[in-house]
C-alpha cells in the first residue's frame, strides 16, 4: 500500500464512522446545551463539514468552498467563516442547525468531493506543501496536512460527538 492508498482508505473509514455517528442525531440532540463550555452536537457537526469543505477548497484545490458556491443557502445552517476562524465559546454554544436533513445532504456532498479529490490525486501531490501559517503551523507536507487536518479532524469531531451523545444516554460510535 502506498501513501495515497493509505490516505484514501483512512478518509473513507473516517467519513463512514462520522456519518454513522451522526445518522441518528435528532434536533433535540443537536440543540442540547452540554454543561460547562462544551459545544452542542449540532455545532460540532456543522463545524466539521464546513471545515472540511473550506480546507479542501481553500488549501488544496484553490477554489471557493461548496458553501460559498453551489451549496450557498442550502447547508442547513448559517455558514459563516467566523464559525471556523474566530468563534467564541459563547457563539459556539448559541449556534443551532436549522435543518438537519439539509446538513446531512451537504455533508454527503462535501465528503464525496473530498473523496473524489484524493481518489484522483496524482502521486506528485505527495511532494507538495500546504501553507498553514494562518493557523500557526507554517508549511506542512501534503500527506501530513491531509492526515492531520482532514482525516484527524474527522476523528476528533466523531469522538466529541460520541461523548456528547453518551451524555444524553444514547450510543455514540456506531460500533
Amino acid at each position: 500500500m502506498n501513501t495515497l492508498e493509505l490516505l484514501r482508505t483512512n478518509l473513507d473509514l473516517a467519513h463512514d464512522a462520522f456519518s454513522k455517528t451522526v445518522a441518528d442525531v435528532t434536533q433535540e440532540m443537536a440543540d442540547w446545551l452540554p454543561p460547562g463550555i462544551m459545544h452542542p452536537i449540532g455545532e460540532r457537526y456543522a463545524h466539521l463539514v464546513m471545515a472540511e469543505d473550506m480546507l479542501l477548497h481553500s488549501f488544496a484545490k484553490d477554489s471557493a468552498p461548496l458553501f460559498a458556491g453551489e451549496w450557498a443557502g442550502r447547508t442547513g445552517f448559517a455558514a459563516d467563516m467566523q464559525m471556523l476562524l474566530g468563534q467564541t465559546s459563547e457563539q459556539a454554544r448559541a449556534f443551532r442547525v436549522d435543518d438537519l436533513n439539509a446538513l446531512a445532504e451537504y455533508m454527503r456532498a462535501v465528503f464525496a468531493d473530498t473523496q473524489a479529490f484524493i481518489n484522483d490525486a496524482p502521486e506528485e501531490i505527495l511532494t507538495t506543501n500546504i501553507d498553514m501559517s494562518v493557523a500557526g503551523y507554517g508549511t506542512v507536507p501534503f500527506p501530513v496536512w491531509f492526515s492531520s487536518f482532514i482525516i484527524g479532524h474527522i476523528h476528533d469531531l466523531t469522538g466529541e460527538i460520541s461523548a456528547l451523545k453518551g451524555c444524553l444516554g444514547v450510543k455514540g460510535y456506531p460500533f
